[in-house]
């Protein structure tokens, strides 16, 4: 089969070797817990413990606002390409050079933080 030329190139797979080292999760785990507590007891003998629960519940809460951003951003971009190319239909440059001036000012006045 012979492969027709074109202009657009298409990514070929890349291969690679890649050996993996043995890992034990659960000696990880217990070298790890064993660290934990071994400092949790050289610091008992400094320091009164008091446990701070309330702490610990919300140490590890992680925002759900930057799962959302990317699509937001993507949905900005694809309506600006959108609405560009529905005024470079309907009236023609001059949308190109409008889209090339608001840019930039709106860009200028989001890092201000004014918008």
């Amino acid at each position: 089969m012979k492969k027709f030329p074109s202009l657009i190139r298409l990514p070929r797979n890349q291969r690679f070797d890649f050996e993996p080292r043995y890992y034990d999760p659960v000696k990880e785990d217990i070298e790890n817990r064993i660290a934990l507590i071994k400092s949790e007891m050289e610091a008992d003998k400094n320091v009164d413990y008091k446990p701070n629960l309330a702490g610990a519940f919300t140490r590890n809460r992680k925002s759900n606002t930057t799962a959302t951003a990317p699509g937001f951003l993507q949905l900005i971009i694809f309506l600006l390409l959108l609405g560009g190319f529905v005024g470079w239909v309907f009236y023609g440059n001059i949308i190109l050079y409008i889209l090339a001036a608001f840019i930039p000012v709106y860009l200028f006045l989001r890092l201000r933080k004014v918008l």
